[in-house]
């Protein structure tokens, strides 16, 4: 694979979650080689200690998981027990604009990188604050209020 795309290409491997952590310590170290940019899911993302021990045991290969995680709660613990290189929020699975934000600005905080993983990556969460800001704006203008308080959730 490194013979075909060369060696300044950044390589991404995808496990998809199909190891448990013993087996996950064992497939990176020998993929460690063809030096990966990161390894994505090696096991269940719920096991939160589990891709702790990963990570501590296959540096220096970056791992990268949030794909499949559904709120704030597992990112958070996730990023506590310093469990990931790279954040992979996606968009859509986490329950609105409030949520992203929240991941966003916790990665932020723990100086993790965030990178989208969905079909639409970064246009389909510039969708959901464009969508979010023209209701708030709509709501506004159909109230006649200014008051910055006033959400509207009925297309979100």
């Amino acid at each position: 694979m490194r013979e075909a795309i060369g060696w300044e290409t950044r390589l991404m491997i995808d496990a998809n979650q199909k190891w448990g952590v013993e087996e996950s310590i064992v497939r990176i170290r020998a993929l460690q080689e063809v030096q990966p940019w990161w390894m994505e899911e090696p096991t269940s993302p719920e096991d939160i200690l589990g891709h702790a021990r990963i990570r501590r045991e296959t540096k220096p290969t970056r791992i990268a998981t949030g794909e499949h995680c559904h709120n704030k709660v597992m990112f958070k613990q996730l990023m506590q027990a310093q469990a990931i290189d790279v954040c992979q929020i996606d968009s859509c699975r986490v329950a609105g604009v409030n949520e992203n934000l929240a991941i966003i600005l916790m990665a932020k905080q723990f100086g993790i990188p965030v990178h989208t993983r969905e079909v639409l990556g970064s246009a389909n969460m510039c969708s959901i604050f464009q969508r979010s800001t023209s209701c708030m704006f709509q709501e506004r203008c159909r109230s006649g209020s200014l008051n910055l308080s006033t959400t509207c959730t009925s297309i979100l």
